[in-house]
């Protein structure tokens, strides 16, 4: 692939061996000569951050450039994402030599030390004059969030020409996170020979349109065709009542994932030095091979309403929790998921914040707690497991109202949705279908009853839990909708008896349960009793209504004659309603299916059914669609494209957006806009633009979600460089010499100045001249004192140079006070504070 022997030597001692296919697809086109324009797309663990951050750094020649200006930019959505990236950067350029040293090479020149690549990190919740001083010293390469890199470029006034490698990563997410004006206004400020790269696991419309106007004749390599997900992840798929979800919630954890209780941190961890310096040789080798622990889950919530009270309720059961989301403080978010990192904490309760882009390598397990509205979310959500060819489990609640989007994401996927697992499949069901059922009843009663005790034990969880249900009512009336023929089939599965539902009478347990050796999935004479007698009680019909009660049939009472004319009515419309195939005599078919028993028939595929009866798709005698050129108003994979849209269906505003209509061009359209007019409420009058600002201002989402004008500035980095004294050089200048070093030289006053004359009018004239002739033939005398630093010629003023002024040590005043001048001090203290607690003269009067 071209790669330089020192990225080689750090790939090889972080354990890459073999380059996933995004990588070997990506990497040989961007190293090529010219460079060129990278759309790259492939599913969530496919190694896309090392596929833009190796030819990175080799474009970059693994070394800090003296030259003032960034010249690469990389933009993340999230803190935590810009975090990893920042590490793998690190990791990668770290001991690049310019010599081209093999593996295994000593270089005994220390020429090149101190000059590998700078990386800087501008993210929200950190304070401004840090990142002022981490821009004045120029960094290589910036990984920031879109948000606080336009307030710094507007604030600091940056030149962005300098930069020739830009990456979008998560590019997707960046426009749905409301970044798509600050997008617009980064890539207007960069240079138009740049290099620009995005990579997403989707590619919806929106980024379609700015990969047009901001890329140029790029290439697009994508891997996502064949598998959405890993294949190593296998998924099961819970249906609950949203009542039990707590319950259900901690079933899961004890009995199928096995989570220990409380902080077990593992073996290797407990000598872990990566606080401190990083680890060379094989101890960094054996580091980046983690397994994973089979207990580490990630549990993903709807809203931080849901992620708190989740936090506190397996606090109070006793599990070792870590939580995220949005609103937390930077600092927090940081410690938290280096707590699960490390393996302190076995369980990371968070929301979508952490679905994007995170690799956490102790991780086999991910819980939807609240089922994701969109397939695409989904993706996302469970490609934080089973990552780079691991093994994984996605484990998912579904109530009766989220069933429609487990039916759209069947249909996203591909897969079959079913109720039962071959005996001998083993774990592959799991993989290539969506197996789905319901909890045992018995288990479940017990957690409920548990969660019972633990609000009588811990009094905060009730509150908590009301302002969830608060919030978890808003998160519905905001989510978007499924498909209606998602809804359709939702109904029939809750009316057929062949699917498990929660609540069902005849309803079975989850597969997965029945391996995990479940009490109620055994099928003991006592589960068996008990199904039966809830069988005869729900299929229990009483022989008289309560207009009937006491009366025993004897139709004495208007009510009762009334109840039988009832019940002789609806007779007879069971009696219609029965087929009349009904009515003729059945023979018994036991012979019938004994000798089809031994019969095997061959089903035909889908090339035979077509070849065969090919009118059949064609939908009937009145159906004269031609398939060769009939072009269906439905898009090709519609399925496909309506799982990655997250607003489809959302509102009528969106539908709207969708089903308008203009025959005159785009330009056209956008003249209009802008000369029209709307009524801002606000300011109570009409005002020019489409409202995203007042008068066309672009308006920028700043990281607490605030609007503020694109060209705001506060005046925050002025008053740094006064404070500082720093200066910050135009692109291309040679960069300040900032270190400790050098820098106190430049600002060292080395210049002697003589003293003025004395003047002869002051009443002390005589004393200072007999001063200065003491002073003189102290200095030219035979006994002169020298000093290290070397001699004190001059006036008074100029004995700047030795230690003490001169003066010999018996005479130095000496800082270390005795036992009496501290007595001294102490009795002169109480005396003032004695003095100052009188009462004046007026007071005694």
């Amino acid at each position: 692939m071209g790669l330089h022997p020192s990225l080689l030597r750090s790939l090889t001692l972080q354990g890459y061996r073999i380059p996933t296919p995004i990588q070997r697809s990506s990497i040989p086109s961007l190293l090529a000569s010219p460079p060129r324009d990278l759309v790259g797309m492939a599913r969530t663990g496919s190694g896309k951050t090392l596929a833009y951050m190796i030819p990175l750094v080799q474009r970059l020649g693994g070394r800090h450039s003296t030259t003032f200006g960034a010249r690469a930019l990389i933009l993340t959505p999230t803190r935590e994402l810009a975090l990893q990236v920042l590490r793998v950067g690190k990791e990668l350029a770290r001991g690049w030599s310019d010599e081209g040293a093999h593996a295994g090479d000593q270089t005994g020149s220390d020429s090149t030390k101190g000059q590998s690549l700078r990386w800087g990190m501008i993210v929200g919740g950190e304070g401004l004059d840090e990142q002022f001083e981490m821009i004045t010293n120029n960094p290589d390469v910036i990984i920031a969030t879109p948000g606080r890199l336009l307030h710094l470029i507007v604030e600091m006034n940056l030149d962005l020409r300098s930069v020739q490698y830009v990456v979008f990563d998560e590019a997707d997410r960046l426009f749905e996170m409301g970044f798509e004006t600050a997008l617009n206004e980064i890539i207007h400020r960069l240079p138009a020979s740049r290099q620009t790269l995005l990579f997403s696991a989707t590619l919806p419309k929106s980024l379609v349109e700015f990969a047009k106007a901001g890329l140029q004749d790029p290439k697009l390599v994508r891997l996502d065709a064949e598998s959405k997900i890993s294949s190593d992840l296998k998924m099961a798929f819970f249906s609950v009542k949203q009542a039990e979800k707590d319950a259900c919630l901690l079933a899961l954890l004890r009995d199928v994932i096995h989570v220990p209780l409380g902080s077990e941190m593992p073996q290797d961890d407990k000598d872990d030095t990566s606080g401190g310096k990083f680890r060379k040789g094989k101890g960094k080798q054996r580091a980046t091979q983690v397994t994973t622990a089979p207990h580490q889950t990630l549990i993903f919530a709807a809203t931080k309403h849901h992620v708190e009270y989740l936090a506190n309720l397996l606090s109070s059961a006793g599990y070792a929790v870590s939580h995220i989301y949005g609103a937390l403080d930077q600092a927090a978010r940081q410690f938290q998921m280096e707590q699960f990192r490390r393996g302190h904490t076995s369980l990371l309760v968070v929301t979508d914040v952490a679905a994007r882009g995170i690799d956490i390598p102790v991780l086999e397990n991910v819980v939807n707690y609240d089922f994701p509205h969109g397939a695409r979310v989904f993706v996302h959500r469970v490609g934080r497991t089973a990552r780079a060819g691991r093994q994984g489990w996605a484990w998912s609640f579904v109530t009766h109202t989220e069933l429609p989007y487990l039916l759209d994401l069947q249909l996203f996927l591909g897969r079959p949705l079913s109720g039962e697992v071959p005996s001998d499949s083993g774990d592959e069901a799991y993989t290539e279908s969506l197996i789905f059922g319901p909890f045992g009843r018995e288990e479940i009663d017990e957690d409920v009853e548990y969660v019972r005790q633990l609000d009588e034990a811990y009094h905060q969880l009730p509150t908590l839990r009301d302002v969830m249900k608060r919030g978890h009512m808003m998160y519905e009336r905001s989510k978007g909708k499924a498909s209606q023929a998602s809804y359709k089939r939702a109904k029939e599965m809750s009316k057929d008896h062949q699917w498990s539902l929660a609540g069902a009478t005849e309803a079975s347990v989850h597969p997965i349960l029945v391996q995990r050796g479940w009490r109620s999935a055994k099928g003991s004479d006592v589960e068996q009793a008990r199904s039966k007698l809830m069988q005869v009680v729900n299929s229990f019909t009483p022989s008289e209504t309560v207009f009937e009660v006491g009366h025993k049939g004897k139709g004495t009472t208007v009510t009762s004659a009334l109840m039988k004319e009832r019940r002789k009515a609806l007779q007879k419309a069971v009696e219609r309603a029965v087929p009349s195939t009904s009515t003729a005599v059945v023979e018994d078919t036991s012979e019938l299916v004994e000798k089809a028993k031994g019969i095997s028939l061959d089903m035909a595929d889908e090339d035979e059914i077509e070849a065969v009866f090919g009118t059949s798709k064609k939908g009937g005698k009145d159906n004269f669609r031609d398939e060769e050129f009939y072009m269906s108003h439905y898009q090709k994979d519609s399925a496909t494209d309506k799982g990655y849209a997250l607003t489809d269906g959302a509102s009528f505003v969106e539908q709207a957006r969708g089903a308008t209509f203009d025959l005159t061009g785009d330009d056209g359209v956008a003249g209009r806009q802008r000369h029209q007019v709307k009524w801002d409420k606000k300011k109570k009058r009409f005002v020019k633009g489409d409202g995203v600002g007042a008068d066309n201002v672009k308006m920028v989402k700043t990281e607490s979600g605030v609007k503020l004008p694109a060209t705001y500035r506060s005046g925050r980095f002025e008053e740094w460089k006064a404070k500082s004294k720093v200066s910050l050089p135009k692109i291309g200048e040679a960069e300040q010499d900032r270190r400790p070093g050098t820098g106190s030289r430049k600002f060292r006053h080395n210049k002697v100045t003589e003293a003025k004359p004395l003047d002869q009018l002051r009443s002390d004239y005589d004393r200072k001249v007999r001063q200065s002739k003491k002073a003189e033939e102290a200095n030219d005398g035979p006994t002169k004192p020298t000093s290290k630093r070397g001699s004190t010629n001059g006036p008074k003023g100029a004995k700047g140079k030795t230690r003490h002024g001169g003066k010999p040590m018996g005479r130095v005043k000496n800082e270390i006070k005795t036992v009496d001048q501290i007595r001294k001090q102490r009795k002169a203290t109480e005396q003032r504070k004695a003095k100052n607690a009188r009462t004046t003269r007026k007071g005694r009067r």
